[in-house]
């Protein structure tokens, strides 16, 4: 029997539904806003969340096919999804399914958040809307293949995951250090999200290349220690900008995740990709550092 979708349109419509909904999700968040109407805000921040989760994880591999009634469509999809939820609770599924929720929450939570600390920024906002959506384009289009077939895949592939999670690093970081000014927290509570963000994210990289070890939690934790006390020194001296000295911090989390990723993962780690790593982190901290008025402080 003929599937309702095409399976070569199938993953095409299902991305393409959720990238509208993202986009224009985002943009309902911005205008609640924009109208002070914050009971509105966070009622579409979690319905479209929810949205997105209810499609990740029930219709993206939901292959329906043509009934004659109604009643037997509906038996279909019930059918489905209970085959979907049977699935994740079997085995490691679970796992799995965590893994698969990190990266487009990260984003989008990323993107609700810098809209409440811009509210009036037009601009600012429509710079997060498309990046964010773009953002969870690829990571829904590539969903399957950061998993599964990651070694596989094309170089220019693999070049595009990793930009879209170095974004989803930078807006994390972004958001948190904005929302810890915001709410006039300390450095502290700053340290604490920061090694959260940074844990999370180098797990879910850890998982994709299939490296799970008896040491891959003291790895993290390492990582993540590094990164926090990096983040609270950045938030001690820092400016009323968390856009650039959250750049600063994903500078280092990029290099310690290269770092990591060449050393037990690749196991091609050299001193020349040491020195080169290293070189980067180097010339955008003094780009950042060199820009940044520090005088233009909140005490």
């Amino acid at each position: 029997m003929k599937h309702v979708v095409h399976p070569k349109n199938h993953k095409l419509i299902i991305v393409a539904v959720a990238t509208l909904a993202s986009f224009f999700g985002l943009q309902a968040i911005s205008k609640s806003l924009e109208s002070y109407q914050l009971g509105h805000f966070l009622w579409i921040s979690l319905v479209g969340y929810a949205f997105l989760v209810f499609w990740q994880s029930v219709v993206f591999d939901l292959h329906l096919r043509p009934t004659k009634t109604l009643r037997a469509w509906k038996k279909t999809v019930i059918h489905g999804i209970r085959s979907r939820f049977a699935y994740l609770s079997a085995d490691n599924h679970g796992v799995h399914y965590y893994n698969f929720l990190v990266l487009p929450g990260i984003i989008y939570w990323s993107a609700v958040v810098l809209l409440f600390l811009n509210p009036f920024e037009t601009g600012i906002k429509q710079v997060v809307i498309l990046a964010s959506s773009a953002a969870l384009t690829i990571a829904y289009w590539y969903m399957k293949t950061v998993f599964y077939e990651h070694k596989n895949t094309h170089r220019n592939v693999r070049q595009i995951i990793f930009l879209t999670k170095l974004f989803a690093s930078y807006a994390s970081f972004t958001a948190v250090f904005g929302l810890v000014r915001y709410f006039g927290a300390g450095a502290i509570s700053f340290a604490m999200a920061v090694f959260a963000l940074t844990y999370v994210l180098i797990h879910q990289a850890f998982y994709q290349h299939h490296y799970i070890r008896h040491n891959t939690v003291k790895l993290i934790l390492i990582g993540g220690l590094v990164t926090a006390e990096f983040a609270a020194m950045i938030f001690s001296i820092w400016n009323v900008n968390y856009f650039s000295g959250a750049l600063a911090i994903s500078a280092v989390y990029n290099a310690i995740w290269g770092l990591m990723q060449h050393k037990f993962i690749e196991n091609n780690l050299r001193r020349e990709l040491i020195y080169e790593y290293f070189a980067v982190l180097f010339l955008i901290l003094v780009l950042v550092f060199s820009t940044t008025n520090f005088s233009e402080r909140i005490y």
